[in-house]
């Protein structure tokens, strides 16, 4: 498969939320550990969050919503955003974030998502940013395995815990 990828405006955000489900959904069952900390948020009430993080992101001048498309049908999209880069590494001024990478569950491993990280890359380039950031939630080994096929390694590890006994 290969899809059409565009640029996305900020007033066609909402067709975005099935595939956001989708990720919950995926989330939910890669990360059920996670559950002893609190429960899943409802789709309707994830997608709404996220939407406004969206909205907010998108106000930011290099911030991008990159949608694969088979004709109208969104297949997959890639939110990815810039940010200062002080740190220990020298990264350039400034460090890409891959913020959302989701393909719809019909087009797995049909290309889709290499296209989207491509797409991501190269957008991120062109603005002259060396070092992408990716997360990817504990237990979602399938999607470690992809970014690692396209060259990520290991940098960072987050640990979440409660705060009262």
């Amino acid at each position: 498969m290969d899809p059409v990828i565009d640029v996305l405006a900020a007033s066609e955000v909402d067709c975005l939320e099935h595939l956001w489900g989708q990720l919950l959904a995926h989330h939910s069952r890669e990360a059920a550990h996670l559950a002893a900390l609190g429960a899943v948020r409802s789709p309707e009430d994830s997608w709404r969050l996220r939407r406004a993080q969206y909205l907010e992101w998108l106000r930011e001048p290099l911030t991008a919503v990159l949608v694969a498309r088979d004709g109208n049908q969104p297949l997959g999209y890639a939110v990815v955003r810039v940010l200062d880069a002080p740190g220990s590494w020298q990264w350039g001024d400034q460090v890409g974030v891959l913020e959302t990478l989701v393909v719809d569950d019909e087009a797995r491993g049909a290309g889709v998502g290499q296209a989207l990280l491509r797409a991501a890359r190269e957008r991120l380039a062109g603005s002259g940013v060396q070092v992408m950031k990716i997360s990817v939630i504990a237990g979602n080994d399938g999607a470690l395995r992809f970014y690692r096929r396209e060259g990520a390694v290991d940098f960072v590890n987050t640990l979440v815990m409660p705060v009262s006994g």
